[in-house]
């Protein structure tokens, strides 16, 4: 059967933005011309340029007690050694893996709950894998590599603690002892909680009296999942007499640039970070481990030569996804409805805090309002523990991917009970206070409704769970949905502060525009060059007349715009409007006193500057650039979102799965991705956003899992051959559909994508997998064995009911 045509349509007709055309670096990258970090640190281009290594602990709970590092420093090749007991490293304090947030701050000025957790170098390890305890600096990574073998380390072994239920017993092993010498639980960043009661509104004891039902869950998502990417992080730093210079592929120059001036006490204006394309970083530089700048840093300083980092296969795998695990309880009538939640979220942050307490405690209330804003008893106590396992941290889809899993059961099991379709069951509980008819969250209802269609959900859905028919004798069909809000738009995005962008007309009429930012492969760039033609359409401008400056330079180029939050190509897009706005008015200013007229009297029309009383009166720009004095006109444009709150608009998940009863594996058969954004930036990029997220959703649901020798500690399949992420080949039929319902702020009022495209992607697979079989599954991932474990106790309840 055919594909239906889901081609994007535009609320609001544009020329450039919104449409179906390349990435203004499509053919660069296309052809290897885009250069990475590698490319521009090569060594002949860094003469005398050195590579660090630092120390992998083998052990997931050490301590060092003794070190002997002079065979290391006597090798040939060795430049500089920096131990854990350096007294210059040890005077520069704690540090943290949760530095960064969308916000350019210092050390002392918080935008989230920063915890001190971290040292430079420790001299005790947390986890198998924890970098500490010395470091080195060689002229190859061969060399580095041995020196860091001739170290002759005593160990004392300290007894490890890895789940949570063990964490919180109260004769467990503390693993942060300057953070809660009583209790590994990760005390609250707000001082005010009292009981670990983070969140309430209503009166959730009175809605649990007044249910007709009261459905509990338990469900875990995470720690098992990393981000996958192409290019491994890294740094060369420079620590010359009075300067440092610094090449990497952080995507926040300016907000390295303040962490390594608050470590160094080098001047801001003598710390010169670079950054230009990264390899997809997803999330995971929110909580990178940004100590081995200061590492490099120093060695280099010591050696006085350039000093490169990079990590390896094994140490991409530095975080996984945030163990998180909800235990909801929710109070529910027969008609359907859901008067409240009384929920439990806890997390196992690891080694360390990369977000985790973000995920338990601060994402799940906005959820309360994002999502189910209809629910209005609301109760929500939160615990974070410390483990010894690989720290988790911030990955594509923080947070809302673990609670969408949690959350979304809740109404099958509600329509199970009522008997009422599960897509009303969605309508009548789900979405916010904004874009309503009749009740109705208009966006919620539009993507629910095209998912429906494209995946033929009054067809193909069981009328009850595995209750289809089966095929070639053991196998099973069934059909589900996810769904969750986008995120994130204007309102979400304040503590950014002011953003920045550029437009520099030339007397030829090109252009030139600024609009810094780490390129990560989601498009930003191309959405500013796009919106930049767009709103210069009085000069004929065209994305073809636009040069993007690409990299990032805190010496040369304006305040980049972190890439987090998938909102880069709307922001950019809106200061773009207003920064058109300003080089009309200047256009118009020095025309006009050319005319010898006022600026009020002229307007522009296809590149001419004419006299609004008198038409035929008019002056073609192009001439006036170049017959004049030829200087061009430069436009800065600094902008601050909108502070008014809109909502957010939804995305639907529908997935078709076929489940082979016999050996337990399961396969997506099809799948309809329906994604409202208010308004597209950016049709290809979008799409493309909508498919490569099943990648990341997919993949983690059915395939992707850490695996540990539980004896040691130590991750087992922390390489990109043995962890099993989904291929081309693996890859199912999906069908995306871009929708523009919802209305933001701003003059284009959108959304983001990035981030939310899979949201509800495991929630999907899971609920058709439930349709399929009758078989709920409470922990990601979905294996076989679970699935076969599920259908044997369905086996053992109808044998024991005489089925």
């Amino acid at each position: 059967m055919s594909k239906p045509d889901t081609t994007f349509i535009q609320r609001e007709g544009k020329n450039y933005l919104g449409t179906y055309r390349p990435k203004i670096d499509a053919k660069d990258k296309a052809l290897g011309k885009v250069q990475y970090l590698d490319d521009i640190t090569l060594k002949g281009k860094l003469p005398g340029m050195l590579y660090c290594k630092i120390l992998n602990s083998p052990y997931a709970h050490a301590k060092i007690v003794k070190m002997d590092t002079s065979k290391a420093e006597a090798l040939p090749g060795v430049h500089a050694v920096i131990r854990c007991d350096d007294p210059e490293l040890r005077a520069l304090g704690r540090t943290t893996h949760a530095w960064t947030d969308i916000a350019i701050t210092p050390k002392e000025s918080d935008t989230i709950d920063r915890f001190w957790d971290r040292v430079f170098l420790p001299s005790r390890a947390l986890w198998a894998g924890d970098q500490m305890g010395v470091a080195v600096a060689a002229e190859t990574p061969e060399i580095a590599e041995e020196a860091i073998k001739l170290v002759d380390i005593k160990w004392e072994m300290l007894p490890p603690v890895y789940e949570m239920d063990d964490a919180k017993k109260p004769d467990a092993p503390i693993v942060h002892t300057e953070m809660n010498p009583n209790s590994n639980q990760l005390k609250h960043g707000d001082d005010s909680v009292v009981d670990d009661l983070v969140f309430e509104r209503g009166d959730i004891d009175k809605a649990m009296e007044d249910a007709d039902y009261i459905i509990e869950v338990e469900k875990t998502f995470g720690g098992t999942s990393t981000h996958g990417t192409l290019e491994y992080r890294g740094c060369v730093i420079q620590w010359g007499e009075d300067k440092i210079d610094v090449w990497t592929n952080h995507y926040m120059a300016d907000q390295t640039r303040m962490f390594i001036h608050d470590y160094t006490g080098v001047p801001l204006n003598r710390v010169r970070v670079r950054n230009g394309n990264s390899g997809a970083h997803m999330g995971k530089w929110n909580t990178g481990e940004d100590t081995f700048y200061i590492i490099t840093a120093y060695l280099s300083k010591r050696a006085g030569r350039p000093v490169k980092y990079m990590m390896n296969n094994h140490e991409e795998f530095h975080e996984t996804r945030s163990e998180n695990r909800y235990k909801i309880k929710a109070a529910c009538t027969k008609d359907g409805r859901v008067l409240g939640f009384d929920a439990i979220a806890e997390g196992n942050t690891g080694a360390y805090v990369g977000g985790c307490d973000h995920n338990v405690e601060f994402i799940v209330q906005e959820t309360f309002d994002r999502i189910y804003y209809p629910i209005k008893n609301v109760r929500l106590h939160a615990y974070t523990w410390f483990t010894n396992k690989i720290p988790g941290g911030v990955v594509r889809g923080i947070g809302n991917v673990q609670l969408s899993w949690a959350f979304n059961p809740i109404f099958q099991r509600l329509s199970d009970l009522t008997g009422i379709d599960l897509l009303e069951i969605i309508r009548i509980n789900c979405g916010n206070n904004f874009n309503q008819i009749g009740g109705l969250n208009t966006s919620l209802d539009r993507v629910l409704t095209e998912g429906a269609r494209l995946i033929d959900w009054d067809k193909k859905r069981n009328k009850t769970p595995g209750g289809g028919e089966l095929i070639d004798g053991y196998k099973k069909r069934g059909v589900g949905v996810g769904v969750w809000n986008q995120w994130h738009a204007e309102l979400n995005e304040l503590t950014r502060g002011y953003y920045e962008v550029s437009i520099r007309l030339n007397p030829d009429m090109s252009i030139i525009i600024q609009a810094p930012t780490s390129e990560t492969g989601a498009g930003g760039n191309s959405a500013a060059v796009f919106a930049c033609a767009e709103n210069l359409a009085f000069l004929n401008t065209k994305p073809e007349d636009i040069l993007w400056t690409p990299l990032c330079d805190t010496e040369l180029t304006l305040r980049d715009n972190a890439p987090t939050d998938s909102v880069i190509s709307f922001l950019y897009a809106e200061a773009m409007a207003e920064a058109a706005v300003k080089l009309k008015a200047e256009i118009l200013r020095r025309v006009a006193e050319y005319m010898e007229k006022e600026p009020e009297e002229l307007d522009i029309e296809n590149a001419y500057v004419f006299e609004k009383a008198d038409p035929e009166n008019r002056i073609e720009v192009g001439w006036f650039m170049l017959h004049t004095d030829c200087v061009p006109i430069h436009i800065h444009h600094a902008r601050h979102n909108v502070n008014e709150n809109a909502g957010l608009p939804y995305g639907a998940w529908f997935v078709e799965v076929e489940v082979d009863t016999e050996i337990g594996t399961v396969e997506v058969l099809d799948m309809a991705v329906v994604n409202d954004v208010g308004c597209v930036m950016h049709a290809s990029g979008a799409e493309s956003q909508q498919l490569g997220g099943q990648a990341l959703g997919i993949g983690e649901i059915l395939t992707e899992e850490m695996q540990y020798d539980w004896e040691t500690g130590t991750p087992l399949n922390n390489n990109y051959i043995d962890y099993k992420m989904l291929t081309m080949a693996d890859f199912p039929s999906v069908t995306p559909l871009l929708i523009e319902e919802w209305q933001g702020l701003g003059r284009y009022g959108a959304a983001g994508i990035a981030e939310g495209s899979f949201c509800g992607t495991g929630a999907a697979i899971a609920n058709a997998v439930y349709n399929a079989i009758g078989v709920e599954i409470d922990k990601q991932p979905i294996t076989p064995k679970k699935i076969l474990a599920g259908l044997a106790k369905i086996r053992e309840n109808d044998r024991k009911e005489g089925k």
